[in-house]
């Protein structure tokens, strides 16, 4: 293994040498051509065109970082939002690392609060406390239904060499049942929900765009210089101001029909199927229902949601954490648009969560 290491590390040492050879040549004789054979011999030396692996036109953010001033909650400091090259946010180095995926939408991704103040986070210090040395990663993304997570282990998860979690927590309801109301006000069927859930823009124009920047090499090195700029600004210290709770609507009335039912034996299928595959790829599902405001349009939705996602649970056996029914855990004050949490709600999260799975992962860990 050492030996196919170095010579691996000879071939690839002589190679970037040989490159630098010949662009030194070309660009004594014409800069122009030489410019342009050494874009494309870097791109095709450094960058992913030719990887089995690599991430095709996926809409997954990589090679990320963004720093703002929170605006929703309290803080010293600027908020910070990092996704790594694998698309996941998270404080580890290496994949292989990660016990615990986090999979869920922007209650999950949680774009507008800082890194270490994200439930995902939290949650990892909270098991830390109790002593078990595990790493969570974040794989949140925005907008994202049960659909879009089934498609993360075909487009997006198996393409991470040494990625082998042994537990998904899915933190799902809320934008299964948005594709419900939306599904309710045309009155049909919809099989299309969101961007997001396909992995993949529709246009094959923003298709091919977002293939050559998730495989270019020099977009990447780009993105984290810009990055790195961009950190840089996070020991600014200033406070904010906290935005009070809005709502949105009164909680949306339905009756149960044809088109309800089409929808909750399609969701309870696709829930099921992500539940099978998580135990294909090795780990163990753990399924958390959500809450939101009383006075939100998705309240009743929700609800409904979470009562078929407890039927799917005792139907495969696996855990379910009713969040959903713990009293009084919504709080308007841990809330700031009656759906996503501030720092304190998800400090609260990461409790009941850390609560919940800690005799499980005795037994996995």
């Amino acid at each position: 293994m050492k030996i196919k290491k170095l010579n691996f590390k000879i071939l690839q040492s002589f190679s970037i040498f040989s490159i630098c050879l010949i662009i030194l040549y070309l660009f004594s004789h014409n800069f122009f051509f030489s410019f342009v054979i050494s874009f494309f011999l870097i791109e095709l030396f450094f960058g992913s065109w030719l990887l089995k692996n690599n991430f095709s036109s996926l809409i997954i953010p990589r090679n990320i970082t963004k720093v703002w001033e929170p605006k929703h909650y309290n803080s010293k400091h600027a908020a910070m939002y990092k996704r790594d090259e694998n698309g996941f946010r998270g404080d580890f180095i290496d994949v292989s690392s990660v016990d615990i995926v986090t999979l869920g939408g922007s209650t999950t991704d949680e774009r507008w609060i800082d890194e270490k103040l994200t439930w995902s986070h939290l949650l990892q210090e909270e098991l830390a406390l109790k002593g078990f040395n595990i790493k969570v990663a974040n794989a949140g993304v925005d907008g994202q239904s049960t659909l879009g997570h089934l498609f993360n282990f075909d487009m997006w998860f198996n393409k991470i060499p040494n990625f082998k979690p042994k537990i998904f927590l899915l933190y799902i309801g809320i934008n299964d049942s948005a594709a419900l109301l939306r599904t309710l006000n045309s009155n049909k069927f919809e099989k299309f929900l969101y961007r997001s859930d396909y992995l993949l823009d529709r246009n094959i124009y923003d298709r091919i765009f977002k293939y050559l920047k998730n495989n270019s090499f020099i977009y990447k090195v780009h993105k984290l210089k810009s990055g790195i700029k961009e950190a840089k600004k996070y020991n600014l210290i200033h406070s904010t101001d906290t935005w009070n709770e809005k709502n949105i609507s009164k909680p949306y009335e339905f009756k149960y029909n044809n088109i309800t039912q089409k929808f909750s034996n399609e969701y309870k299928d696709r829930l099921k199927t992500l539940i099978d595959k998580i135990g294909k790829f090795g780990s163990e599902a753990i399924v958390i229902t959500q809450t939101l405001s009383p006075n939100h349009i998705l309240f009743n939705l929700l609800k409904y949601i979470n009562e078929e996602t407890k039927k799917v649970c005792n139907i495969k056996s696996i855990n379910c954490l009713c969040l959903d029914d713990e009293p009084n855990f919504y709080n308007k004050v841990d809330f700031y648009d009656g759906i996503h949490t501030r720092p304190s709600g998800n400090r609260k999260i990461a409790k009941y969560i850390s609560e919940k799975i800690q005799k499980k992962l005795k037994e996995k860990i």
